[in-house]
């Protein structure tokens, strides 16, 4: 299971929240201490002293939550007014993947075209030139590259890339 920091950090309020709930049901147990035990009596002095510190731990971590709850308000608010990056732009990573695969289909494209020239001019043997260069061939790979650009960049196109059949395939 994953979560995010926002996730986590919302639980973690929620958390500390419970931790004052807890804190003033010890709270509770001291105040019942300083009503039953004599003022000069030990145990009264131990329930006087809890209470102190109950109080100052109460009071810090009440004040943590308000400004966790705070933080993340501004958190939520500057996440809403960014405007979200278009995915093929988040990092220097997606541009060299996007070059990278660019490069490698201007290869693809030099070779399919060498050999769809090579079965149009009856060059190749017949059990290469059964699926070089058809309509059904181009097609199967335009479809392959929109899958790709879909899956790594959110659309179907890089750019510059050929959408539809520029040529008469025979």
């Amino acid at each position: 299971m994953s979560r995010s920091y926002k996730e986590i950090a919302e639980t973690g309020v929620q958390d500390l929240y419970e931790v004052t709930s807890a804190l003033e049901s010890v709270r509770a147990i001291f105040t019942l201490m300083l009503e039953t035990f004599p003022e000069n009596s030990t145990p009264h002095a131990f329930a006087q002293l809890g209470t102190l510190e109950i109080n100052d731990w109460n009071t810090k971590v009440y004040q943590w939550c308000e400004c966790m709850e705070n933080e993340l308000d501004d958190a939520n608010d500057e996440a809403q007014k960014a405007p979200p990056l278009p995915h093929y732009l988040l990092d220097q990573r997606s541009n060299n993947v996007t070059e990278a695969i660019s490069a490698e289909r201007t290869h693809a494209s030099r070779w399919w075209t060498h050999l769809s020239e090579m079965r149009r001019r009856q060059e190749l043997p017949e059990w290469v030139a059964a699926d070089i260069g058809t309509h059904d061939e181009h097609d199967c790979l335009l479809e392959s590259r929109k899958a790709v650009n879909q899956a790594l960049f959110g659309s179907d196109d890089l750019g510059g890339g050929q959408q539809y059949r520029a040529v008469v395939l025979e």
